[in-house]
Parts: C-alpha cells; structure tokens; sequence
C-alpha cells in the first residue's frame, strides 16, 4: 500500500482504501513504533498503519526497529528507543514526524524529540557525554506544533492524510464556493454544476480513435463520485492532476445505467 497499486489498467492509492475503511467505520491508526509492522495489519474496526506507509523511511532501518523490538520487547520511551536502536537520525526525525513516538511521548512533544535527538547524535558523534553541560535539562523547550503543522506533517510523511478527510482542512473556502456534493449528485442530471473532490482512482483509456481520456474517482465529504475526461479536458486538465490536493471540478451531470457522473469540463485548484 506504500506505493500505487496497479490493477485492471487503474490506479488505486492508499488513500482509496483507508477512504472505503473510514466509510465503514474503520478506525484508521496511524504508525506507531511499538504496535506498527512493516505492512498494515487490522483487527475487528481498526487498521494500524505499517511503517512501510513513512516515505523515505529506510527499510533497514524499519526491520532494525522491529527486530529489536521482538528481541528486546517494547520501548518504553523516546530515551529507551535511542538507546536500543542505532537507526539513522533521518529515519528517527521521519518517525517523529510520522506519529511514530505520539502515543509513548504525546504529540505535544514533537518538537522536543527533535532536540533529543539532536543532543544524542551529537553525542555519538563527538564521542562526548553531553551535548549541553546540564545535558537534556539544558535543551531548548519549543512550543507544541500547531494543528496545521502536524497535519502538513502527516501528509509530508505518509503520502495523505490518515486522521481525517483531506477536505475538512479546507471547510471555510468551500463555504464561499456553491458545491453540489457528491452524495446529491443523482439530483442534478442534466445540469452543469460544480463539485469538489480530492483525487481516489483513475483509470486512462482510449476512444475508439485512439485518443486518450480518463476515467476519474473523486471524493467529497459526503461520497465518491465517478468522472469522465474526455479527450479535450484530458489534455487540458488530467495530467495535471495529483493525489496531494483538492479540486474543483465544472461540468455536467450525466446519467447511464443509473450511475450519475461528471463529464468534466473545467478544473481549477482549490487553494488554501
């Protein structure tokens, strides 16, 4: 789930299975480094996030973590962790920036662990005792990351964000934008409307000329909702898209076999 997975000629990302788990009422966990395995793992509601879901986490560094883990049994705090690991200080800063060490140390301390972590490479480093002379007494105490930066985090470490829909972030703009969401869509066959989404699946294929479209998932608050880029809005808009931000998207409103979708044909971004 780390990466893109293929199947029938789409693209499904991991953000489409943690959105279908989160519609079932699936509790998403994010990495943690005393119950997360490499790969996801899930129990009766929930799903633990694997580390291999931390980009640019190494893989070394990974199955180091676990297997101290099983040999030594579980880290009992962010000074256990250091001590028992000799992972390198990229990989540790990710895994604070992840969540990683959230539920042992509390999110609150982020910012500190990062000075922990500091003092402690220098120390091995230099080969001396302390990087302060009062030692972790005398490390700067930094404020607590505000919300945004802690879900810029998740998105920066994890590829999405996990904790919630993306869309929420975005909730005083779409107040002054007129949406039609994706759950009312079947209400507006015919007309020519304008949704927001966040990107899900795509699957590209070909008219019988030969030209190129692209079918499109999109996701609101309410539902996914399925879209259609012809070929001129696929050459205008479809290749411009990606999976790290939202969209709105004009067009109108078709009906076939009695499944409502979009024939896009206007995209613009929306902004922050």
């Amino acid at each position: 789930m780390a990466a893109v997975i293929s199947n029938q000629g789409g693209f499904y990302s991991p953000f489409a299975y943690l959105s279908e788990a989160r519609r079932m009422g699936i509790r998403v966990l994010q990495p943690d480094i005393n119950d997360s395995a490499w790969k996801y793992r899930g129990g009766e509601g929930w799903i633990r996030m694997g580390l291999m879901q931390v980009q640019g986490l190494s893989r070394g560094g990974a199955e180091s973590l676990l297997l101290e883990r099983e040999k030594g049994g579980i880290y009992s705090g962010f000074t256990d962790f250091l001590q028992r690991t000799a992972l390198d200080p990229a990989d540790v800063r990710l895994l604070i920036r992840a969540g990683g060490f959230d539920i042992l140390e509390g999110l609150a301390q982020r910012p500190a662990l990062q000075w922990r972590l500091l003092a402690a490479h220098r120390r091995r480093s230099t080969g001396t005792l302390e990087l302060f002379e009062d030692g972790e007494s005398s490390l700067p105490v930094p404020r607590p990351y505000d919300e945004k930066t802690v879900l810029n985090q998740e998105i920066d470490t994890l590829g999405l964000l996990a904790s919630r829909h993306p869309l929420t972030l975005y909730r005083q703009m779409l107040e002054r934008v007129r949406t039609v969401p994706a759950a009312r869509m079947g209400d507006h066959v015919g007309r020519t409307v304008t949704m927001a989404g966040w990107w899900v699946t795509g699957k590209p294929v070909s008219t019988k000329h030969g030209e190129p479209m692209e079918f499109v998932t999109f996701e609101d608050t309410t539902a996914t909702f399925e879209t259609t880029f012809f070929p001129r809005a696929y050459e205008r808009f479809c290749r411009k898209l990606t999976r790290h931000r939202p969209y709105l998207l004009r067009g109108r409103v078709e009906e076939e076999f009695g499944v409502a979708t979009l024939n896009v044909q206007w995209v613009g971004h929306l902004a922050e």
